[in-house]
């Protein structure tokens, strides 16, 4: 008879709501709810959606989970919508176990990094403490299955991640439709075009009146000026840089290179203090990790082991923002509290609904398309090269916001004009916004400078000057890139596919781009297929039933 899974849930509520099945120390499933309601980050009742999913996919029931855990119910926010916990039979709020913001943050990073020891710093707008206090930055030192907190920051003394927020939604004005600042990525791309010097010293006072040091933490700190969310108290505060940001695009350029110098500055010298605090506590590592929504900033995160020489290794997970809180609630309670052995495996990101040949089957069944079958790799490679846009759609769905080759548009790297064409007809976005690279993992030290795996695409580095010039359609306006690596392991399919390309044109990488416009990520094949009539792909390619799709103006592919 086989053996039972021991099994873990976790559940998040609240803004990119979602669920994690961890069974036997493993991440079975994570579904953000945002994929199936299509609003990006949409919150809701997850234990519904894990019901009609997971549960009912795999004939299970309530009564098969072993523990329920979840991020700190937040009682300083209105909505109610941790009573939705109390609303189903079988479970109700006492049997779940809470566990701090943070606490969750910085377990989906250790848990998942496979490192014995770490450094873990997490850092975003805000989160809740045990003790219902709210704070927007934490330093943790871990080891084996244990990680301890040193050190945090209340977020009305300073939050990043505020900053930023209000910045995206209230100066460059770029967050209609998104709930949290979900275009922050824009912001980042403008800094490559403007001076950190012109306004540096404005956004440091914005980020830092009455900034003190971590030693003092947390009664030396006072309320200050970080950007407060009352809206009548943010415009007096920001009209100035509104103003700035709204008369003259070189001059918005310009603020958003001194708001991610700024980032960069404060985040490193709180680094380097939470290394010293760990080290008066008697712990050293060779290791960082990192979470919380600031983690995102791939620009920031590449430049961490080149600022602090003593670390070898840097890691953020795949779900580093609060989509990931389910994930690092269970994995804390599976190995901190319940002590499990940990377990060194690769996690990997692809953790959604794996789709059948009848949803594909139903989904292209519309008399406006063409479809072709027994369509290999090496066709479509070979539609890459004549330069068509292909979306691609295989296995399961990945976690967090960025796609990794099983829900990715892809296009050839080579071309000065793709990078325009995509921005404008497929993407509808700032003609500034770059596009990703994914490199064949064996060919990243060959392209980029300091290259190490990039599993998640969370690190940017620069091109090696050999290089320049040769991918202009992913190459960034200062020379860098943010680099998604994929072994074979890793994704088997899609390094096959990228590796076809290489012997084809010796180039060793292709673009990607998540396969959306303007809302999540696809999830189903049917919103595959709204999201290719909706936009100017040439082709939707479904990689595990060589199915190819093209629009019936389009040519398609005779076999």
């Amino acid at each position: 008879m086989k053996k039972r899974s021991d099994r873990v849930v976790g559940l998040y509520n609240r803004h990119d709501g979602g669920y994690c099945v961890l069974e036997d120390g493993i991440v079975r499933e994570h579904i953000e709810i945002e994929r199936y309601t299509r609003l990006k980050e949409d919150g809701g009742d997850s234990l519904q959606y894990l019901k009609d999913g997971y549960l009912s996919k795999n004939s299970l029931t309530i009564a098969d989970v072993d523990a329920w855990v979840a991020p700190c119910p937040d009682t300083s926010l209105e909505s109610g919508v941790n009573k939705k916990y109390d609303t189903h039979q079988h479970i109700a709020k006492s049997d779940i176990h809470f566990y701090s913001h943070h606490l969750c943050h910085a377990s989906h990073a250790f848990f998942s990094s496979n490192f014995d020891d770490s450094y873990v710093f997490t850092i975003d707008s805000a989160g809740m403490e045990d003790d219902g206090r709210s704070v927007s930055t934490c330093g943790y030192i871990a080891s084996g299955n244990d990680i301890r907190k040193i050190f945090d920051i209340p977020n009305d003394a300073f939050s990043l991640g505020n900053l930023w927020g209000r910045m995206t939604r209230f100066v460059f004005k770029l967050s209609a439709g998104y709930p949290r600042g979900h275009q922050a990525g824009s912001v980042m791309a403008m800094a490559a075009l403007g001076d950190p010097n012109k306004y540096y010293d404005d956004v440091l006072k914005l980020a830092t009146t009455h900034f003190q040091s971590v030693k003092q933490a947390p009664p030396g700190y006072k309320r200050g000026i970080y950007v407060p969310p009352e809206e009548d108290v943010i415009h007096p505060t920001l009209y100035p840089y509104k103003k700035i940001a709204e008369d003259d695009e070189k001059e918005k350029f310009n603020l958003a290179a001194s708001l991610q110098k700024v980032s960069e500055d404060l985040t490193f010298d709180l680094i380097k203090q939470f290394i010293l605090l760990a080290s008066d506590a008697g712990f050293t590592s060779k290791n960082i990790c990192f979470a919380g929504g600031v983690s995102l900033n791939s620009v920031m995160m590449g430049k961490i082991l080149k600022n602090f020489p003593q670390l070898t290794n840097c890691f953020i997970p795949p779900v580093p923002y609060d989509g990931g809180l389910s994930i690092g609630a269970s994995q804390y309670h599976w190995y901190s509290v319940l002590r499990k052995p940990r377990k060194k495996v690769y996690v990997s990101p692809y953790l959604g609904e794996k789709y059948s040949l009848k949803h594909v089957e139903e989904a292209i069944d519309r008399k406006i398309l063409d479809v072709s079958r027994n369509i290999t790799l090496q066709d479509c490679v070979n539609l890459l090269i004549d330069q068509k846009i292909v979306s691609v759609f295989s296995g399961r769905s990945e976690s967090g916001r960025r796609a990794l080759g099983n829900r990715s548009i892809l296009a050839d790297p080579r071309s000065p004009l793709m990078k325009d064409t995509i921005n404008e007809k497929v993407k509808h976005r700032q003609w500034y916004r770059p596009f990703a690279p994914t490199i064949l993992e064996e060919q990243g030290s060959d392209w980029f400078e300091g290259f190490f795996p990039s599993p998640y695409m969370g690190f940017v580095f620069k091109f090696k000057k050999d290089k320049l010039g040769l991918t202009p359609a992913v190459e960034h306006f200062d020379k860098t890139a943010r680099v998604q690596s994929v072994s074979r392991e890793q994704n088997s399919y899609y390094h096959e596919l990228i590796d076809l390309f290489f012997k084809e044109t010796g180039i060793p990488l292709l673009l990607n781009t998540s396969f959306n416009d303007r809302e999540p990520i696809c999830e189903t094949p049917q919103h595959a297929v709204d999201c290719f009539l909706g936009t100017d792909i040439d082709y939707l390619y479904f990689a595990e039933h060589q199915i190819l799709v093209s629009k019936k103006s389009s040519k398609s592919i005779d076999k």
